[in-house]
C-alpha cells in the first residue's frame, strides 16, 4: 500500500506510516547519507584547522539532525517537517561553502525533499537545490562538469523516485484487488450456501405439499364420502354409531396431522411468506428498508392477485429485496415504487427509483463479483425459473429493475383431480363440505 508522506491540509494529523516497500528506498538513502558523510568528513585533513574544526561540527549537526528527523518524521506535522528540511538545506549549505566535497550531500537532500513533499513542491525543491548547488561554484570558476553533475543527479532522483512510487500505486491497486477477490469468494461461497439451503427447504416444502399434505386432504374427502355413504344405507342408529364414530376418529387425525403438515410446510418456506401474502410480505419489506433511511417506499398490486407457486414467490420476495437494497445503498434516491403485476400467463415485477441512476453496459463490463454481485444473484433466480430479468437506467435519471416469470395454466396450486387421480366427479362432488374446502389450503 502507498503510505507517501504527504501533508494533510493544515497540518492538522501526523504523517501516515512508511509502507515495507518505502523502507527499502529510505534505508538506501541512509546507506547513502552515511556514506557521504563519511566523505566529508576525510576532506577535513586537507584543510585547514579552523576550516577542518568547522567542517566536522557541520557534518556532526548535519548527521544527527538528519538521522533523528528520519526516525521522528512520521510522528511530525507539516510545519515541524518543514523547519527540519530547512535546517538541513541551511547546514548543507555551509558545509558546501567551508568543504566543497560536501556538495554531494545535495542528493540525499533530494531524496528528502521527494519523500516529505510529494507533489510539485517536491520538484521545486530539487530544481532550487541544483540552482544553489550551481551558483556556489561559480567563485571558483564554474565547469561543465559542475553544472551537470547536480543536474544529472536531479534528474536521476526523479526518475527514480516516479519508478517507486509507480511500482507502489501498482503494488497497491494489486493487493486491493486481491482484497476484493477474496471478498467475493467469500460473498459468492456464503451466497452459495445460503441458496443451496434455501433450494433445499424449498424442495422439501414442495415434496411435502404434493404428497403428504395433499394426501392428507383425500383422505379426508374419502372418509367424507364414506361417511355419506353409510348414512345413505339405511341402517339403525346403533349399528352405525361406531363405524360413524370410527370414521370422526380418522377425520380428526388426518386433520391434525394437516394442520402439522401446513406448520412444517411454513417453517420451510421464507418467513416473510409463511402467514401472508406475496403483496403483504413486499409491505412489510418495503417498510423495514423505509425505516433504515429517508426513502419513500411504495408498493402496488396490480391484476388479479392470487396464490403463486411457493418457489415463484420466495423468487420475487428475493428479488425485490436485493433490488429495494441496491436503491437504499447506492442510488441516493429518495423515492421508490415496487408494483407486481399479476398476468394470465406471468407475473412481472418492477423496481423504479429516482436516484442518480447508472449505466446498466458499463455495469454489465465488470469483472463478476466486483461491485455487482447483487444483480447476478438476481438475474440468476429468475432464470432458474424461466423468468428474464431487465435493467434500465440512465445517469442522473434513477433507475428500473423488471423480472418476468412466466406460470404454468395451475400456477394456483393443484387440483383435487391431480391429488388423488379420482375421476373429477367423485371429487368435486365433495367440494362444498368444509374439511374438504379447508383440505385444499394445503
Amino acid at each position: 500500500m502507498e503510505t507517501s508522506l504527504d501533508a494533510h491540509a493544515g497540518g492538522s494529523t501526523p504523517a501516515r506510516t512508511v509502507a515495507p516497500d518505502e523502507d527499502v528506498l529510505t534505508d538506501g538513502v541512509h546507506i547513502l547519507t552515511a556514506v557521504l558523510l563519511v566523505v566529508a568528513l576525510l576532506s577535513s585533513v586537507q584543510l585547514p584547522f579552523g576550516e577542518a574544526a568547522l567542517n566536522l561540527l557541520l557534518c556532526s549537526g548535519f548527521a544527527v539532525l538528519y538521522f533523528y528527523g528520519s526516525a521522528q518524521l512520521p510522528e511530525w506535522r507539516e510545519p515541524a517537517r518543514m523547519v527540519w528540511l530547512m535546517a538541513l538545506t541551511g547546514l548543507w549549505i555551509i558545509a558546501m561553502l567551508v568543504a566543497p566535497v560536501g556538495i554531494y550531500l545535495v542528493f540525499s537532500l533530494f531524496f528528502l525533499y521527494l519523500r516529505v513533499m510529494d507533489d510539485i513542491r517536491g520538484v521545486v525543491s530539487v530544481i532550487f537545490a541544483t540552482a544553489i548547488a550551481v551558483i556556489t561554484q561559480i567563485p571558483g570558476g564554474l565547469t561543465v562538469g559542475g553544472v551537470m553533475g547536480p543536474a544529472v543527479s536531479a534528474a536521476v532522483v526523479l526518475a527514480i523516485h516516479y519508478a517507486f512510487r509507480t511500482l507502489w500505486r501498482i503494488n497497491r491497486e494489486r493487493e486491493e484487488l486481491i482484497d476484493q477477490l477474496i471478498a467475493t469468494r467469500s460473498q459468492l461461497a456464503e451466497t452459495e450456501r445460503a441458496a443451496g439451503v434455501a433450494e433445499e427447504r424449498q424442495r422439501l416444502a414442495h415434496e411435502i405439499h404434493d404428497t403428504v399434505a395433499q394426501g392428507l386432504s383425500s383422505i379426508q374427502m374419502l372418509l367424507h364420502s364414506v361417511e355419506r355413504d353409510l348414512t345413505g344405507l339405511g341402517l339403525a342408529e346403533d349399528r352405525l354409531a361406531k363405524p360413524l364414530r370410527m370414521l370422526e376418529l380418522a377425520r380428526t387425525t388426518a386433520a391434525d396431522n394437516l394442520g402439522e403438515t401446513r406448520a412444517m410446510i411454513a417453517t420451510l418456506q421464507p418467513a416473510s411468506l409463511s402467514e401472508t401474502s406475496l403483496g403483504d410480505a413486499l409491505e412489510r419489506m418495503a417498510a423495514g428498508f423505509a425505516a433504515a433511511g429517508e426513502l419513500a417506499i411504495v408498493v402496488d398490486v396490480e391484476g388479479d392477485g392470487r396464490q403463486l407457486p411457493m418457489r415463484t414467490e420466495a423468487a420475487l420476495l428475493r428479488i425485490a429485496q436485493g433490488a429495494v437494497g441496491n436503491v437504499a445503498k447506492h442510488a441516493g434516491a429518495t423515492r421508490c415504487r415496487v408494483t407486481v403485476t399479476y398476468e394470465p400467463d406471468e407475473v412481472r415485477l418492477d423496481v423504479v427509483d429516482n436516484g442518480r441512476g447508472f449505466d446498466p453496459a458499463e455495469v454489465q463490463t465488470r469483472p463478476a463479483g466486483l461491485g455487482h454481485i447483487g444483480l447476478a444473484a438476481m438475474r440468476q433466480r429468475a432464470v432458474e425459473l424461466g423468468g428474464v430479468l431487465e435493467v434500465e437506467g440512465t445517469p442522473g435519471a434513477g433507475s428500473a429493475v423488471s423480472v418476468a416469470i412466466p406460470l404454468a395454466d395451475d400456477a394456483a396450486g393443484p387440483t383435487g383431480d391431480q391429488v388423488t387421480g379420482d375421476p373429477p366427479s367423485t371429487l368435486n362432488a365433495q367440494s362444498t363440505e368444509d374439511d374438504t374446502d379447508e383440505g385444499w389450503q394445503a
